[in-house]
């Protein structure tokens, strides 16, 4: 039996170390911060991510989870797009889901070392990068906090402003998440408790910015991350096995990363296994999860960068809301290419 060692406890990390310790393989986990805490994400799993955590063994991580499908997209404070998703999405927030399948990756005998950032320079045998996103030159910025007692048009708003847009659901406790993606504005300097809000009021959102204002907002769960890309990583010839934000980032309008997460994990695992019980070599294993990696999510991630312009530069958006008010925005052929 050979063991395995995962750089990275983002969810890819997380479900894949939890489904290899339950079969026995013996993992270690190392992550650079501490868990859980608080990250830039949508915080809601839209389309497979659920049904990857059931195949490996974890669907109860998504107990208490809320439903959402009713949608609603507006423009500089104007709704523009309702409609309903072709099945719910499941809003749970990341400090929770983490800290669950880390509870369970331990209780399945797993080495979690928090606070241990693995040397991923080398390319070693049984060794997965799952680190999160790659630091890059970028125009992007993404910011989040939760509030409570935040009223809502949608279990799922979208709000486009000036070079931005942002995302507000429900998850755990009362609680909704608000998340954003801008482009980078240097004059913007702001505590980070009021980034989020400045940056609203310089996309020219300021009803949206007063109206969180308001909410009760957790002062803890501010975060942002910038050098944001969402290049695709195309198959390599080297010895690293990459899975999650390590493999690509989707655009975050898709609300489509937690489920890349938790898919690339999946089809991990089999391959990863076979590895640990000496069925194949590590070239092998890298090779295979490489070219089904490529297959399940290279047409859906090149069509959500496609889409992604239609979501910040304000002609764009103009074009698409007289789209969307005359009802001929195709959204369910949209969302089945993006998930």
């Amino acid at each position: 039996m050979r063991s395995i060692t995962i750089a990275g406890a983002g969810l890819a990390g997380l479900a894949l170390a939890n489904a290899l310790q339950r079969a026995g393989i013996p993992t270690t986990l190392h992550e650079a911060h501490t868990l859980p805490r608080h990250r830039v994400c949508g915080e809601f799993i839209c389309g497979r991510g659920a049904a990857a955590l059931a195949e490996l063994g974890l669907a109860d991580s998504l107990d208490g989870a809320k439903e959402h499908r009713a949608i609603q997209w507006s423009r500089s404070g104007q709704p523009i797009f309702h409609s309903h998703l072709p099945e719910p999405a499941l809003g749970i927030s990341r400090y929770l889901l983490d800290q669950r399948l880390a509870d369970s990756f331990r209780q399945a005998g797993g080495t979690l070392l928090e606070q241990s950032r693995y040397p991923t320079e080398n390319q070693e045998a049984g060794q997965i990068l799952c680190y999160g996103r790659t630091a890059t030159a970028s125009d992007w910025i993404g910011l989040k906090f939760h509030c409570l007692g935040l009223k809502t048009a949608a279990d799922l708003e979208l709000h486009l402003g000036q070079h931005g847009y942002l995302g507000i659901s429900a998850v755990e406790n009362g609680r909704y998440n608000v998340c954003a993606l801008f482009q980078r504005r240097p004059e913007i300097k702001a505590h980070k408790t009021e980034l989020l809000l400045t940056y609203l009021r310089a996309c020219e959102l300021e009803s949206l910015a007063e109206r969180l204002s308001q909410a009760n907002i957790d002062p803890e769960s501010h975060v942002g991350v910038a050098g944001i890309s969402f290049a695709q990583t195309p198959p390599s010839n080297d010895a690293k096995l990459r899975l999650g934000d390590a493999y690509s980032v989707i655009p975050p309008f898709t609300g489509n990363g937690m489920s890349i997460a938790l898919e690339s994990a999946a089809i991990a695992f089999p391959e990863v296994q076979a590895y640990a019980n000496e069925q194949q070599n590590w070239p092998q294993t890298v090779r295979r999860v490489q070219q089904d990696l490529h297959a399940r999510f290279h047409k859906r991630l090149r069509y959500a960068q496609a889409l992604h312009p239609w979501l910040h530069y304000p002609r764009r958006q103009k074009i698409l809301g007289a789209i969307a008010r005359l009802h001929l925005l195709p959204f369910q052929s949209l969302y089945r290419l993006t998930h």
